[in-house]
C-alpha cells in the first residue's frame, strides 16, 4: 500500500507548510524540520520545503544532513548567493575547507560584493589559513583584492596577512559593516564563544566602588555594541546613568531593546568627546581595543572625558605571538603587549589599579587570552 503522504492534496501540503513555517519563525527548527521532511516525502520537488529544511538543519548544527540539501539548492537556484554562503559555512563546519573557500567566493561574486558575503569570505579565509597556512589562501586573497580594492572588509583582511606598518587602526567603515551584519545575532554568537568580559569588568567596578555602590554615577560605554557590558554593570551598580557610543546603527538598535541607556549616540569614538562635551565617573570599553592598534590616541580621548579620580575599565587581547607593541592577527583583530598598554596609560596620566590576565572568549575553538585593566586618573 502506498504511504498516505504520497496521496495528500496540494491544499494539505500548503497547510503543512504553513505549520512548519510557523515553527521555523519561532526558531523551533526541530519541529519545523520534521514537517518539512513530510512535505518532501510527498513532493520531493517542493522548493520552499527543501530550502527551509536545509536552513533548519543548519540552525540545528546538523551540518552533515544540511550539506547535500544546500548542494541541491546551489544546483537548482545557482545564482542565489545565499545558498553558496550557507554551503560554504557547512563545508567549514565539516572540515572541507577548499570547498568552503570556493563557495564563499561564489557567494561574493554572485552578490556583487555584498558585505554579508564579504565577511563570510573573510572568515573562511582565516579558518582555511589557520589550518593550512597562508599558502592555502594566497591566490584567493590576491584575486579578492584585485576585484574589490576599495572594499574596507577586503583591505582589513588583506592587511591581516600582509602587514602594513602604517595600518594602526581598523577603518571605521569596516567596523560599522562588521557589526551591522552581526547585530541581530550578536548576543547569541558571543554566548557560544563564552564571552566573559562584561561580567569581569562589572565585577572589578563593583569591587572598586564597594563602599559607595549606591552613589549615582555617570557611565560612558564606548563601543557599547548590543549593551552586554552595561547590562552587567547595571546589575552591580544600580544607580548608573548610562551613555552608549557605537559606530554601528544595528548595534545601537539592539542596545535600545535592553532599556538601560539614557542616551545612545552613533558616532566614531574619536569624535565622542566633542559631541558629548561632559565628563563621566566611569568609562568602559569591552572588547573594543581589538579594532585599534596604536592606543595613545584612544586613551587621550578617554582622558579628556574623565575627571581626577575617574575610572577607566577595558579589555585588550594579548599579543602572545611576537614582541611588537601591537599586531594585526589573521582574524583581523589587533592584539597588544601588556607592557605597551601600561606604558601608554601611565604617559597619559592614569594609575593602574588592576591588570588581570584572563581568558576573554573563544575564537575558532581556541581560547583568546587578554588583559582586563582598571585605571584611575591621577
Amino acid at each position: 500500500m502506498l504511504d498516505f503522504l504520497f496521496k495528500i492534496s496540494n491544499q494539505k501540503i500548503k497547510e503543512l507548510l504553513k505549520k512548519a513555517n510557523d515553527f521555523y519563525n519561532q526558531k523551533d527548527f526541530a519541529r519545523a524540520a520534521g514537517i518539512y521532511r513530510k512535505i518532501l516525502k510527498a513532493d520531493p520537488l517542493y522548493f520552499a520545503a527543501l530550502a527551509n529544511l536545509a536552513v533548519s538543519y543548519f540552525e540545528l548544527k546538523d551540518y552533515k544532513a544540511a550539506r547535500p540539501l544546500f548542494e541541491k539548492l546551489c544546483r537548482e537556484d545557482a545564482n542565489n548567493p545565499w545558498w553558496h554562503n550557507y554551503l560554504s559555512q557547512v563545508c567549514q563546519q565539516t572540515g572541507h575547507l577548499p570547498e568552503a573557500l570556493e563557495e564563499a567566493w561564489q557567494a561574493v561574486v554572485l552578490s556583487d560584493g555584498q558585505k554579508e558575503h564579504q565577511l563570510n569570505l573573510a572568515y573562511t579565509i582565516y579558518e582555511t589559513a589557520d589550518m593550512g597556512g597562508r599558502s592555502a589562501v594566497d591566490s584567493v586573497l590576491r584575486q579578492w583584492r584585485r576585484k574589490y580594492p576599495r572594499n574596507a572588509i577586503v583591505r582589513q583582511s588583506y592587511k591581516s596577512f600582509y602587514p602594513d606598518a602604517e595600518f594602526t587602526c581598523s577603518e571605521a567603515e569596516y567596523v560599522e559593516e562588521l557589526f551591522d551584519v552581526f547585530a541581530p545575532d550578536f548576543d547569541a554568537v558571543l554566548a557560544d564563544l563564552h564571552y566573559r568580559s562584561p561580567q569581569d569588568i562589572a565585577s572589578l567596578l563593583a569591587a572598586f566602588f564597594s563602599k559607595n555602590i549606591l552613589q549615582k554615577k555617570q557611565i560612558l560605554d564606548l563601543g557599547c555594541g548590543s549593551g552586554l557590558c552595561a547590562q552587567e554593570i547595571a546589575a552591580k551598580l544600580p544607580n548608573g546613568c548610562f551613555t552608549g557610543i557605537d559606530i554601528s546603527g544595528g548595534m545601537l538598535r539592539e542596545a535600545q531593546k535592553k532599556n538601560i541607556y539614557n542616551r545612545l549616540i552613533k558616532c566614531n569614538i574619536f569624535d565622542c568627546d566633542k559631541i558629548l562635551k561632559q565628563r563621566f565617573d566611569i568609562v568602559v570599553a569591552a572588547d573594543v581595543l581589538t579594532y585599534f592598534g596604536e592606543l595613545k590616541k584612544f586613551f587621550a580621548v578617554v582622558r579628556k572625558m574623565l575627571p581626577q579620580g575617574g575610572v577607566f575599565a577595558f579589555t585588550v587581547s594579548e599579543n602572545m605571538v611576537n614582541q611588537k607593541d601591537f599586531f594585526l592577527m589573521p582574524s583581523s583583530r589587533f592584539v597588544h603587549r601588556a607592557e605597551y598598554v601600561e606604558k601608554s596609560l601611565l604617559e597619559l596620566g592614569f594609575s593602574i589599579l588592576e591588570n588581570k590576565h584572563e581568558v576573554l572568549r573563544e575564537e575558532g575553538g581556541k581560547k583568546v587570552f587578554g588583559r582586563i585593566f582598571l585605571a584611575v586618573v591621577k
